[in-house]
């Protein structure tokens, strides 16, 4: 990355979020839990959160139903929408403490878990009912 053109780039530093201000309204957000810097186009949103936060509390809360209705108010633009930065920040949630929230964390985290193994056994049987 020494020799990259940072103009045209932005660095993501481990356990940090990036997202696509022009796409957001589709879910274009990531988290990145590599341990090494990586890039993304300079179109791109970055921001690592504050000690307070639990990134996965908050992953959970970007990808809950409340989450598009901020966006929905919030973003500019006329013919293309975005949701820069500084409108994300507008964004209120209710933050429990960092306890609460890595309980809440780690409880959606198993939902989810259980969810998608229930949705593969499905799939399995699917395919399998398909082959009789």
């Amino acid at each position: 990355m020494k020799d990259t053109d940072r103009k045209a780039y932005n660095i993501v530093q481990p356990n940090s979020f990036a997202y696509n201000p022009a796409r957001i309204n589709v879910g274009s957000i990531g988290y990145y839990k590599g341990v090494k810097n990586v890039i993304v186009s300079s179109l791109y949103e970055v921001f690592q959160t504050d000690n307070y936060v639990n990134d996965r509390f908050l992953w959970h809360w970007f990808k809950s139903d409340e989450f598009p209705r901020w966006i929905e108010r919030l973003q500019e633009g006329s013919v293309r929408l975005y949701f820069y930065y500084d409108k994300l920040c507008e964004c209120q949630l209710y933050m429990p403490s960092l306890e609460e929230q890595e309980k809440i964390a780690s409880f959606l985290d198993a939902l989810d878990h259980l969810i998608t193994l229930h949705l593969r056994k499905q799939d399995k049987r699917k395919k399998g009912s398909k082959n009789t």
